[in-house]
């Protein structure tokens, strides 16, 4: 009987937490995250342990990484679960960690070497290990990259078993509640990350003073960082930069770590008491170290001294803190006050000279009072100390670089998601790295690229407020005006130089244009995403929601006009950008008509007619997806008819289509439980008396007509197109696999991904609609693949329902889904319908829409129905009502 899986959530910083979910563990070799061909690796003869093969320090931009995952035990009903008979990969009680040695598992003792200050390698601390100077550790640094192998101890059998939960079901009994399958697409990495970052957070104090995994991931991705980039990118960085990041090398491995904890936080003054971070000698010494200042080297701390005024130093106080402070500077009715109104009253009092000081002759100055007032802030809060903001802006900077994105906007995880793979909580899949060295062209191109992500990320926090909060928008439309005027410079400049409207911008719209030219111009169109012109037209599209929410309908038509003139950037919106440009024509900018006002009338006749012709525009716009087209051709047809155009006038175009097929629909009845005080989906009460949603009551429903299926939405198709076409999404391209931690090539979400992989994609769906289900691959992925971040992946469907979608939907339909996905994934991977149901003794699946009431199919759902329903898919549309409980 199939078992459902779920990943392990533990996230404790002790090695002894790491246990494997599955009794008998796989060979580290199956779980690499990335390689890519280089310098041959280094030999290292180790003599401890009295081996005599020299053990292979395998280099990290030399061949592959092997690392342990706390994978949970798989079992299906077609198979029982592997015995690898494998050995633990180290003992609590032993101080040794495991590396490549040609074909077989080599130890290498960790008595005699403190490689893990360097490498960042898990180890057990029962014993110290000797020191090492930084003179030797840098030589060692040098001639070794980190990229060691990370191992955790597997031993604990209980552990074992309390990581994993399996869910046992029977599609077949009534009694079962159906399963839902929750959609891994989306946010799912930060999802992770907050849920096992969590975990780790809950670990006691005394545990906090051990330095086990969670202490060396962090040096070990760091120190990667640093070497990766400075190897191929020092020329993004000035020379005073790459000063300050070789000074960051150079410290000890505490201070260092104690930096790193302190760059993951919020910006803002720490108490070194409160630094949890090893023993509070080792604490105090770190922030004296960080905080030294040297000659042309900035410090990487600020302390007390540097805090910048008594009101900063006043928000660093509590609430009883406060209190004694105003008591002692003989303030009364204190109790209730909240931190702000304290605040003010002692800030206040600071500004006052008192009865005393009025009769001195020598009185003190308000800078002199604020300064006291400062002076007696650190003596109860004690030393203090923040991220230096010139700093921490040149590490958000490198690991910008590093991972192709900026990892400190929107609460971007991906230094953490780093540090959960590399002790073992979540995986990667395994590719050949191929990073790419000329992404940034200079040093100021990344300074203004990530200056203006984050003005749009901050543009984009803004709009997510509520249309009531208008001054948030309000001070969106201002971001937007500050840049307004560099929008209208750049795309000048690109229409002078030929980019604006040519189609060779374009990737793949061009017929002359060769397999080669093709390829190349898709490469050029996705690496425009790194480009600080790409981060300005998405300020300037957030521009035009501002101006539409505050109504500024003139000036949002100004910006659309300005991004449909470039074929630059975002060619993906450009539908977008035209039905809300023809839907300003025909109602916002439409003057209001009265009674014999010509004048007016005429205005209306003339904007329809432009919003003919931008219709016109759109439809022989090749950039132009199928939903938009839909839209448009709508719009065209309503138009013509209110310019009361004669048929043969009308616009006819081979890109027109018709409606969208209908899928039948059916109807269903449940009891709707009402609660006033609850937001979100609506709750009906499930044929087990347990409340369940919408889409669980429809499952009871059609089990009573003999289907057995899950609600999976957008999950089943983007499973089933993960994994039979996983060597093609992470087949080596230049430039869009360039770190071990990735669950999707950076050119996923673009055009680029199938222009770039055309052959390959085109190859394999041609055999797919030969009948050629790929059912061995899809086995095969899934094991080797199963608990991996991969795009689009939802491991809670099991490996049987997958084999019998695949098995039931037929050739035709699994063709039409992945051809779908494989060229436009970013607008196909949404809008699915809810429902999969197959029935075994017609040997049929069918898809199925739930619909509540006051619930429309989008249309996107729309557009999926039909691809369905082309290819000979059923699907219907279930219309859930309220009433008795039959259909």
């Amino acid at each position: 009987m199939a078992q459902k899986r779920q990943l392990s959530n533990g996230c404790n910083g002790s090695t002894d937490s790491l246990s494997s979910a599955s009794d008998s563990f796989p060979p580290a070799e199956q779980f690499l995250l990335g390689s890519e061909k280089r310098d041959p690796p280094v030999v290292v003869s180790d003599s401890s342990e009295g081996d005599d093969e020299p053990v292979v320090l395998v280099d990290e931009t030399n061949t592959t990484v092997s690392r342990p995952f706390s994978s949970p035990v798989r079992q299906t009903r077609s198979r029982e679960p592997e015995d690898h008979n494998e050995p633990s990969l180290s003992s609590p009680s032993s101080s040794s960690f495991c590396v490549k040695s040609g074909n077989k598992r080599s130890r290498i003792s960790q008595d005699g070497d403190n490689l893990d200050s360097i490498f960042g390698l898990q180890r057990s601390f029962s014993q110290p290990a000797p020191k090492r100077n930084q003179q030797e550790a840098r030589s060692i640094a040098t001639t070794l990259v980190d990229h060691v192998p990370n191992t955790a101890p597997i031993t604990d059998t209980s552990a074992k078993n309390n990581a994993t939960s399996t869910i046992s079901r029977s599609n077949s009994s009534s009694n079962v509640k159906p399963r839902s399958a929750s959609n891994f697409f989306g946010n799912v990495y930060q999802k992770r990350a907050t849920k096992l970052t969590r975990a780790a957070s809950a670990k006691g104090p005394a545990e906090a003073d051990v330095p086990g995994s969670d202490r060396q991931s962090y040096l070990q991705i760091f120190d990667r960082i640093l070497h990766t980039v400075l190897r191929a990118e020092a020329h993004l960085f000035s020379d005073q930069e790459r000063q300050q990041l070789s000074a960051f090398s150079e410290l000890d491995r505490h201070s260092r770590y104690l930096f790193t904890r302190v760059y993951m936080r919020k910006r803002e003054w720490l108490r070194v008491s409160a630094l949890d971070y090893g023993g509070r000698e080792v604490v105090d010494q770190s922030c004296k170290y960080l905080g030294a200042r040297k000659q042309n080297m900035d410090p990487f701390f600020l302390t007390e001294a540097d805090i910048p005024d008594c009101e900063k130093a006043l928000a660093l106080l509590l609430i009883p803190e406060l209190r004694a402070l105003a008591k002692s500077r003989g303030l009364k009715q204190l109790s209730g006050k909240p931190k702000e109104a304290l605040c003010a009253m002692i800030m206040k009092s600071t500004k006052q000279r008192t009865i005393v000081s009025f009769f001195k002759k020598n009185t003190e100055s308000q800078a002199q009072r604020a300064e006291e007032l400062v002076s007696e802030i650190i003596g109860i809060t004690g030393p203090m100390v923040c991220l230096n903001p010139g700093v921490a802006e040149l590490f958000e900077r490198l690991h910008m670089v590093f991972f192709r994105a900026a990892v400190h906007v929107n609460g971007d995880n991906t230094m953490k998601l780093a540090v959960l793979a590399t002790i073992g909580q979540i995986r990667f899949p395994k590719y050949t790295i191929m990073r790419s060295s000329d992404l940034f062209v200079s040093a100021q191109n990344v300074i203004e690229y990530k200056a203006l992500v984050e003005i749009g990320a901050a543009m984009a926090e803004l709009a997510a407020s509520p249309v009531k909060l208008i001054d948030d928008h309000k001070r969106g439309w201002e971001l937007y005006l500050a840049h307004r005027e560099s929008w209208t410079t750049h795309v000048e400049a690109l229409l002078k130089d030929g980019a604006g409207g040519g189609c060779r911008t374009s990737p793949g719209l061009c017929s002359k244009d060769t397999t080669a030219d093709t390829e190349q111009l898709a490469t050029e169109y996705w690496r425009r995403h790194f480009t600080p012109g790409w981060a300005l037209s998405r300020i300037v599209v957030r521009g035009a929601k501002f101006a539409a929410t505050l109504k500024q309908y003139k000036s949002e038509e100004e910006i659309l006009i300005s991004l449909l003139s470039q074929r630059t950037y975002q060619l993906h919106k450009r539908g977008e950008w035209y039905e809300r440009l023809i839907l300003l024509y025909t109602t916002h900018l439409r003057p209001k008509r009265a009674k014999g006002d010509s004048e007016a009338q005429d205005q209306t006749v003339l904007l329809l007619k432009r919003a003919r012709e931008t219709c016109i525009r759109a439809i022989q716009d090749r950039d132009v997806n199928t939903i938009s087209l839909h839209a448009i051709s709508k719009q065209l047809g309503a138009v013509e008819e209110k310019l009361e155009l004669e048929e043969r006038f009308q616009f006819k175009h081979p890109r027109i289509s018709g409606d969208w097929q209908a899928a039948p629909e059916r109807t269903f009845h449940g009891v709707r439980i009402k609660d006033n005080t609850r937001r979100g989906p609506s709750l009906w009460d499930g044929d087990d008396q347990v409340p369940c949603s919408v889409e669980e009551l429809a499952l009871w429903r059609y089990r009573a007509l003999g289907f057995h299926g899950i609600h999976s939405e957008n999950s089943m198709a983007t499973t089933l197109f993960s994994l039979l076409f996983w060597d093609i999404i992470f087949h080596p391209v230049m430039g869009v696999l360039d770190t071990e931690y990735q669950s999707h090539p950076l050119d996923m979400m673009s055009d680029a991904f199938y222009t770039n992989r055309k052959p390959l994609i085109d190859r394999r769906l041609e055999q797919i609609a030969k009948g050629d289900l790929f059912l061995g691959s899809i086995q095969a992925n899934y094991d080797a693949g199963f608990g991996a971040e991969c795009i689009g992946v939802s491991w809670d469907i099991t490996l049987d329902d997958l084999l019998t979608v695949v098995q039931y939907i037929g050739a035709k339909g699994l063709e039409a889904i992945c051809r779908a996905l494989a060229k436009e994934y970013r607008l196909k991977s949404s809008g699915f319908p809810d429902l999969c149901l197959w029935n075994k003794n017609t040997r049929k699946v069918m898809f199925a829409e739930v619909k509540s009431p006051k619930d429309k199919l989008s249309d996107t759902q729309r557009d999926w129905i039909d691809i369905l329903l082309k290819s000979g898919v059923d699907v219907e549309v279930c219309l859930v009502r309220e009433g008795g409980s039959g259909e």
